[in-house]
């Protein structure tokens, strides 16, 4: 699909009306604003401490091993003339923030033109999608619109540090707590006298030694305490690690942790918010006075482009109110979304 748009593009610069898709490349934007856009040092500054920094330096080396595979394959061939680093970066920067997933169709990509210049709305549960019956890719809004009004789509359960990476912009309000994520990395200590035997133990159930979890407001994601008690713990022999493990691993219609192993499991989770905390630039005071003096509050959405700072402060605050939220009901037991949602989550989004 890059290479697509730039032979497309290639044609246009040369010969407009040798173009099919003329009026398609003259309205596709130069910049988006997404991550790839960014310069290196911008990404470190904005995302420092957060876990999108490093999701957005490997988007970066992707694309960059892309675009020199792409070079070389099309070495010789006329159309090498247009596939310059620039150029194929501009390609992939409208891919990431153009392209559709069909997922009626395997979730196979597609490039739709101007159906993808529909904007993303978070409250907004329709998408574009292949319609086997019409026989076409379709789209069904979820609501009546206006003449006039402008028509919203959904881009997918994205989190604010996902669409600003991918797409250049976050919404002004997070109102959606059940997409909004940070992920948090546990992992082994290699220092446990039964490091070698966890590791083990965790690969007989399809586990690593250091496993991601995406944290989110009003819930804790499967696996989490289960994983975190098992690093914490600490075992008197092999045959010990090898029960626990099948206790808190193994196929089972009701898990019991023991009280004293689901507390130390705890306590780790509430260490690594803490660190996780620690890790990001500045503060939330900083943040959030970064936003009311941006005035993007009241937008509908905040745009890298020109707000490149507060769109990042904007995800920052969200993550860090998760890693707080967790941090402070992680030993609150029965039903915890209940706990959570007191009072609204939403509120913490910014504070």
């Amino acid at each position: 699909l890059a290479m697509f748009l730039v032979e497309q593009y290639g044609m246009f610069a040369e010969d407009p009306e040798s173009c099919s898709y003329t009026p398609y490349i003259d309205s596709l934007p130069e910049e988006t604003g997404n991550v790839l856009e960014w310069t290196g040092r911008e990404a470190g500054d904005l995302l420092k401490g957060s876990p999108m920094e490093r999701m957005a330096y490997q988007m970066v080396q992707d694309v960059k091993s892309a675009i020199k595979s792409i070079q070389k394959a099309v070495k010789g061939h006329p159309s090498a003339y247009y596939m310059t680093e620039q150029r194929l970066r501009w390609a992939f920067s409208l891919l990431f923030s153009r392209v559709v997933r069909l997922t009626s169709r395997d979730r196979k990509l597609a490039l739709i033109p101007w159906a993808d210049m529909l904007n993303h709305k978070p409250e907004v549960r329709t998408f574009i999608d292949w319609e086997e019956d019409s026989n076409a890719v379709t789209f069904r809004t979820d609501k009546e619109y206006k003449k006039g009004e402008e028509v919203f789509v959904s881009y997918g359960p994205r989190s604010s540090g996902d669409l600003l990476l991918t797409y250049g912009f976050v919404p002004s309000t997070a109102s959606d707590p059940a997409v909004e994520k940070v992920d948090l990395r546990l992992v082994l200590d290699g220092y446990d006298p039964y490091a070698g035997v966890k590791k083990a133990a965790l690969k007989r159930y399809g586990l690593d030694s250091a496993w991601t979890f995406p944290l989110q407001l009003n819930r804790y994601p499967a696996g989490l305490v289960e994983y975190a008690s098992f690093l914490a713990f600490r075992p008197q022999s092999d045959e010990e690690v090898d029960f626990y493990a099948e206790q808190l691993f193994g196929p089972t219609s009701e898990r019991v942790i023991p009280t004293e192993i689901n507390r130390a499991g705890r306590d780790l989770i509430k260490q690594e918010c803490f660190n996780a905390l620690s890790r990001y630039r500045g503060s939330v005071e900083i943040d959030r006075l970064m936003l009311e003096e941006q005035e993007v509050i009241a937008q509908e959405s905040i745009m890298s482009q020109n707000k490149r700072s507060a769109a990042a402060a904007a995800v920052r605050l969200r993550e860090r109110a998760i890693l707080r939220k967790t941090r402070d009901s992680i030993y609150k037991t029965g039903n915890f979304v209940q706990d959570l949602i007191r009072r609204n989550p939403l509120l913490d989004l910014f504070n």
